[in-house]
């Protein structure tokens, strides 16, 4: 019976995936992550099934699914007892790079994966892996490693000037020698990220497995002026599906040539605001900061610290049961563990 549903859910997948690729013809993947906003402002506030149907509509309307969104997409299927939409969510996640160890190591996922027919699963990782692009992917990966070898050998104040982000006259020429290696990348191939390059496989980076890839994210960072040069390609990046608005507005905060609030941190993309001055700041202006995040795909502020709230809680609920670390994605989201913790 598991065969036969696994087939059936592999029949349905691909014709759903290849079927409706036309529909998003006149759209950017700008509408695909405003999309996905919609769904991720339900699933926080407890509505599963809602978040599942955006999910799924706003899949079939795009040829490329992000990974992170696929897993998370799955997750909350299997919060809604869906396991006819979690199994086609974690085919769709395969395909575009979720890693198997990610999944199986999520308590959620674990037993409804089992139940997919092994074929089934490895014709979606050979789909994935013959997406890639291996020679950008190894291309990236050295990069990213001459420029992790630089950032830690130096200490934060050989590197920086007193500012603490900007890098001294000395360094500058090679971090933006990296960076013009990384901007011919884009322009042959679109963002090293995701879509382009697939996502981390624990064996050839320094990070955990993960359905996402930042492997460059950190040379736009440690660069701290590399926005002029790239700004406006990354905006196409993003139009495209190759950057992610997370990845998009966390290049743009910590950048130093940019227009600002009152404060240095504007889509607060890769965290909340923290200090007094800053949550000040947030509440005078929160209507512009949710316009701001909106136009680059984001969902809102408040969802945003609810999503964080959420994974910060999963975690402690799983350190207290068995000590063993869920490979870190973009969010959790079922308040159901505050009754547990």
């Amino acid at each position: 019976m598991n065969k036969l549903l696994s087939t059936f859910i592999y029949i349905f997948f691909f014709s759903v995936s290849f079927g409706q690729i036309n529909k998003s013809e006149n759209k950017t993947y700008l509408n695909y992550y405003q999309d996905v906003a919609v769904a991720e402002e339900a699933v926080v506030n407890g509505r599963y099934v809602k978040g599942v149907n955006q999910y799924q509509k706003t899949f079939a309307e795009y040829p490329y699914n992000n990974p992170i969104d696929c897993y998370i997409a799955a997750q909350v299927a299997s919060y809604a007892k869906d396991t006819a939409n979690c199994n086609i969510f974690l085919l769709k996640g395969i395909r575009f790079g979720v890693p198997v160890y990610t999944i199986i190591n999520n308590p959620h996922l674990a037993d409804i994966f089992s139940s997919i027919n092994k074929r089934v699963i490895d014709s979606c990782l050979t789909i994935y892996e013959n997406s890639i692009n291996k020679k950008t992917r190894a291309e990236t990966i050295s990069l990213f490693k001459q420029e992790w070898k630089l950032i830690t050998d130096l200490t934060n104040s050989e590197a920086y000037e007193s500012d603490g982000h900007t890098l001294k006259r000395k360094y500058r020429s090679t971090w933006d020698s990296l960076l013009q290696e990384i901007i011919v990348i884009i322009n042959a191939y679109g963002f090293p990220a995701q879509k382009v390059i697939g996502t981390q496989n624990g064996e050839d980076s320094l990070y955990q497995i993960n359905p996402h890839s930042s492997y460059t994210l950190g040379l736009f960072l440690h660069h701290g002026n590399a926005w002029k040069d790239v700004g406006a390609i990354l905006w196409v990046e993003l139009l495209k599906g190759n950057i992610t608005p997370q990845m998009y507005g966390t290049i743009y905060d910590g950048s130093n040539e940019k227009k600002e609030y009152s404060d240095s941190i504007i889509y607060f993309a890769a965290r909340e605001c923290f200090r007094n001055s800053c949550k000040k700041i947030v509440k005078i202006k929160i209507k512009k900061v949710n316009e701001d995040r909106n136009n680059i795909g984001l969902c809102s502020y408040e969802v945003m610290k609810m999503k964080f709230a959420s994974r910060h809680l999963y975690y402690q609920w799983r350190e207290k049961t068995d000590r063993k670390p869920e490979p870190v994605f973009d969010f959790q989201c079922d308040f159901n563990f505050q009754r547990k913790i």
